[in-house]
């Protein structure tokens, strides 16, 4: 019995590692995060950070449900340029991608672990060059 629960457990384990693979258009893998190399590969004169998120990862502009049973407005993520609370992700229509070497998406719950509770949509980091 105690080899069928430790197969088991070997079996649950890979079954629920996943595996980080480079996206066609030079990215890390990482869902997460868009690194230089895949700014550089997806960006023409005059682009936006928004531009570039809305066309590679469109996923980090969604809403993500109402907020609270009182509140039924869904949530957007909070945008920070080095650490700093930016503003909205329509904001990110202000920076130019040339600006940028990394933008990192954070669940509600890492946005709120980090930067406290007003982070229910989750945030946006970016890094500048």
């Amino acid at each position: 019995m105690k080899v069928f629960h430790a197969a088991a457990a070997v079996f649950f384990a890979l079954a629920c590692a996943s595996v980080q693979t480079p996206g066609a258009t030079g990215g890390s893998g990482r869902r997460d995060m868009v690194l230089d190399a895949e700014i550089q590969a997806n960006t023409s004169a005059g682009t936006t950070v928004y531009d570039l998120v809305s066309k590679i990862r469109p996923e980090y502009l969604r809403t993500h449900g109402p907020n609270t049973m009182h509140d039924m407005s869904a949530p957007t993520a909070v945008v920070y340029l080095d650490n700093v609370k930016f503003g909205t992700v329509d904001d990110m229509r202000t920076i130019s991608v040339d600006r940028v070497k990394q933008i990192q998406y954070l669940s509600s719950s890492s946005a709120t672990t980090r930067f406290g509770a007003d982070q229910p949509g989750g945030a946006i980091l970016l890094t500048s060059r």
